[in-house]
């Protein structure tokens, strides 16, 4: 893994920053050309803001570079809306809102596919604030040899920030997806249940549109369990991170979120791009670009150090200098709380 390169590219063409950032790690994407399906799993994890979502333009900067290197492998893009779920609404809905079915018709042998619906799953172990349990995650993703998580550094409500790695949790059965969270119990009927789980589904969501974010973080301050999941955050996503792990991780920053994210924030122009296919360094690089050191991250910091799965070192990072790009974002408004992962 140290040997894998990373790029960096500030520019002002949101599909050229990411086509320069992999022509430079290229030599580490040969796999490519033998993998007989490929997956781009864009963050489509909101309804809105548009900025929260992977921009149409990054899915086909990267469908494009793959084509010049493989002429007709599929390629299907892929995702679960958590946001849409919670609304009552399938992910075809945020697909059409956000132009992406453009993408089956400008490209040949590209589709577009959800994990809404998926019946056939994996048990993943995960820690609760009422004990362990687990979450299910589809099956689907043995069908993909070949995995692309294009995502967005963001602030995050529970783990600090988000990048490539945390991404994957769109193939978390949709229904399980909080339960990365640590704040709701298991699935069985007979499982123990928190707060939360007696909840309608979407209730928290629904409540984050209605009320001020200040209100939401008082609230949620006051909540011994979040204070609690915090915690349990970290080791939840490594363990789904384990069977959804990436081959090529790609950041588009051209638009970042900082303050109250990964929905609620506030939009950072950065016009940066980032990808390696060691998805630890690549999501380190991306930490770094918004502020934070890696080792702060809970899931960063276990991934690299306890699993081994990568480092996020700056060895092997090529294209621009990361230190006149690099900004400090606001944080969250409880990342007070947050950072007490350890």
């Amino acid at each position: 893994m140290n040997k894998k390169k990373a790029a960096l590219i500030k520019g002002d063409n949101r599909k050229e920053n990411i086509r320069k950032c992999l022509s430079l790690i290229r030599e580490d994407l040969t796999p490519l050309k033998s993998a007989g399906n490929i997956l781009i799993k864009p963050n489509l994890v909101a309804l809105k803001p548009e900025f929260a979502n992977t921009h149409v333009e990054a899915v086909e900067a990267v469908i494009e570079f793959i084509r010049d290197m493989v002429p007709d492998t599929p390629i299907v893009v892929g995702e679960s809306s958590a946001s849409a779920f919670y609304r009552g609404l399938p992910t075809t809905k945020v697909f059409e809102d956000y132009d992406y079915y453009r993408l089956e018709k400008k490209y040949a042998n590209v589709s577009l596919t959800h994990f809404d619906d998926d019946r056939e799953y994996i048990n993943i172990p995960i820690l609760s604030v009422v004990g362990d349990t687990h979450m299910r995650v589809s099956r689907r993703i043995m069908e993909f040899d070949y995995k692309i998580s294009l995502a967005i550094p963001k602030t995050h409500n529970f783990a600090v920030a988000t990048f490539g790695i945390k991404n994957m949790a769109g193939l978390v059965l949709r229904q399980d997806m909080a339960m990365i969270h640590g704040m709701k119990g298991g699935i069985e009927v007979d499982a123990p249940k928190t707060f939360i789980d007696r909840l309608p589904p979407g209730t928290v969501s629904m409540a984050r549109r209605a009320l001020p974010n200040r209100l939401i973080n008082f609230l949620f301050r006051q909540y011994p369990a979040y204070r609690k999941s915090v915690k349990m955050i970290h080791r939840n996503i490594v363990g789904f991170a384990k069977k959804t792990w990436p081959d090529l991780v790609i950041l588009d920053g051209f638009v970042c979120m900082e303050g109250d994210g990964p929905v609620d924030g506030t939009a950072v122009e950065m016009k940066a791009a980032i990808a390696s296919a060691d998805p630890v360094k690549a999501d380190g690089i991306g930490a770094r670009l918004i502020g934070f050191e890696p080792e702060d991250i809970g899931y960063l910091y276990y991934l690299q150090n306890e699993e081994k799965m990568g480092e996020y070192s700056l060895n092997n990072l090529t294209g621009d200098d990361l230190d006149s790009i690099k900004r400090r974002f606001r944080r969250h408004g409880t990342y007070d709380i947050q950072s007490q992962w350890r």
